[in-house]
């Protein structure tokens, strides 16, 4: 059995890799988990650790830092790492330091990190090359399209070749990739990426002109040779199109897109690949299965709505929160600057803030296309509004809208994670050290908090109620074994005995040998 060590600040995420599928059917086991770099390496110092699940962006230490920690150490455990969108450049240097592979985030399910354990224990895990001395095996042409993918995520170096004319780069991003994956079955290299490929194929202008590779089931690559210099924005837009409309006319998906500006040479790519990514993440002021381009009229820039982000950082921190004064006090300021500005700047601001927004519902795992029953497309939305008081009130109810929807969801996580707490207590009761801190730290609250709001929500202390379960599962053992005491005792999570005697006596009213008998 292979040790495993989870490592990111995130405590949805961390908590969605220990459930998302069964390990040890697939010989690994959660050894534990840990919020930063530092905390991941004091751990590994001390524990066997196989593989290491480590996100790039945290606190304290970072991915980077942790690999190059582990770099130093004598036994280095594999290591696959975690990607969000804007990710890539990091993930570059993660594979320079050693990094088997990377898994998107948005693309996480439970059969991409299943592919990519097999992949690992086939791989890294296991040595398959030929033992026996005999003939070496034949050298395979690499297809382009991995080749373009390799290069673009710093697996291999770039190829003069694959650059000699002007190019575009479009990254494609599968919307509600998890509800989308279900129908693909668990291969997706067969089911989903090679018909996403094969149909790209089908298109004339794509298969003479275009390479298209698979960063990952929910995002694909394309690299677009301009052999039209009067026309290539329009021509490259409507090849765009045409295959979004084919993808979702043939296999149900739908897909949106970002197109970069036109790069020329290997120095280049890496800068158009990420402008891609870029333009794709400002498909949420568009709604689902739309295009972003650098040269539509009008459209805010990447640029713009991260310094929005930065800006107004703490409005959209008490947003997500549900904190109403912290909201208060901040949009005062903000429309205070609202109504310095022309109408179409401040309508500009509002774009990159909804924008900015949108990118930390997605963080949050959360979509803003579910604020409403309907799609909205916020350029129309915003565009229609003919004068600043119009746009104040529609920016408050939407501020509401947004505080509302998060404060349902808040509700709902933590419910569900004192579901997990729960589940979490009746692995883990036998154990004599599992304790309210221990149990708090796994679903990532602070203890004092988690403390209260269990106490709230089952009706007795976190010590009773693990008490209760021991205590409840021993009678069981009494009723359905022939343990003797001292054997049930230690098996329920109690080293002493005597301790468990007195314990159970309190709650049933009889001693144990009394209650067997």
């Amino acid at each position: 059995m292979r040790n495993v060590l989870i490592v990111d600040d995130d405590t949805i995420v961390r908590i969605t890799l220990r459930s998302l599928i069964n390990w040890e059917e697939m010989g690994y086991q959660i050894a534990a988990d840990a919020i930063h770099g530092q905390q991941a390496l004091e751990y590994i110092k001390d524990h066997p650790v196989d593989l290491v699940i480590t996100d790039m962006k945290m606190p304290v230490m970072d991915g980077i830092g942790l690999l190059e920690e582990l770099n130093r150490l004598k036994t280095i455990p594999a290591v696959l790492v975690l990607s969000g969108y804007d990710d890539f450049k990091l993930v570059r240097d993660a594979f320079r330091l050693g990094a088997c592979d990377y898994l998107l985030k948005t693309g996480l399910t439970e059969e991409t990190l299943a592919a990519m354990l097999k992949r690992l224990d086939e791989e890294v895990f296991h040595d398959h090359g030929n033992e026996t001395g005999g003939e070496k095996n034949p050298v395979v042409k690499i297809p382009d399209s991995v080749l373009l993918v390799d290069m673009a995520m710093g697996r291999r170096s770039l190829e003069e070749t694959f650059f000699q004319q002007e190019y575009l780069v479009m990254q494609f991003e599968i919307e509600d990739f998890h509800k989308a994956s279900a129908r693909f079955g668990e291969d997706f290299e067969e089911e989903l990426i090679k018909p996403m490929l094969e149909l790209a194929g089908q298109i004339p202008r794509v298969a003479s002109r275009c390479i298209l590779g698979a960063v990952a089931p929910s995002r694909y690559c394309l690299l677009y040779r301009i052999t039209d210099p009067e026309q290539y924005r329009e021509n490259a837009v409507s090849a765009c199109k045409q295959l979004c409309n084919v993808w979702k006319h043939f296999m149900n998906l739908s897909v949106s897109a970002g197109i970069s500006n036109p790069g020329n040479g290997t120095k280049d790519f890496l800068n158009r690949f990420e402008e891609a990514g870029e333009q794709l993440r400002l498909k949420y002021l568009k709604g689902k299965g739309k295009i972003c381009d650098p040269w539509e009229k009008d459209a805010v820039s990447f640029q713009q709505v991260r310094q929005a982000g930065q800006d107004y950082e703490k409005l959209i921190k008490g947003l997500m929160i549900g904190d109403e004064f912290t909201v208060w006090s901040e949009k005062k300021g903000f429309f205070s600057e609202l109504y310095k500005m022309e109408l179409k700047a401040a309508k500009e601001a509002c774009l990159h803030l909804i924008c900015s927004i949108a990118w930390q519902l997605s963080d949050n795992h959360d979509d803003i296309s579910a604020l409403f029953a309907e799609e909205v497309n916020y350029y129309e939305k915003i565009g229609r509004l003919d004068e600043m008081r119009s746009l104040e009130l529609w920016l408050n109810n939407y501020f509401r809208w947004i505080m509302d929807y998060n404060a349902h969801h808040a509700d709902r996580k933590q419910a569900d994670m004192m579901i997990r707490a729960k589940r979490f207590i009746m692995d883990n009761y036998a154990n004599p050290e599992l304790t309210l801190g221990s149990v708090a730290s796994f679903i990532g609250l602070n203890e004092k908090y988690f403390s209260t709001r269990f106490t709230k929500e089952e009706g007795l202390t976190f010590s009773n109620y693990l008490t209760e379960v021991r205590i409840r599962k021993a009678r069981e053992l009494m009723e359905t074994t022939d343990l003797k005491i001292y054997e049930i005792s230690q098996s329920v999570g109690y080293n002493s005995v005597e301790h468990f005697t007195r314990v159970f006596k309190k709650l049933c009213k009889v001693s144990p040998g009394g209650y067997r008998k």
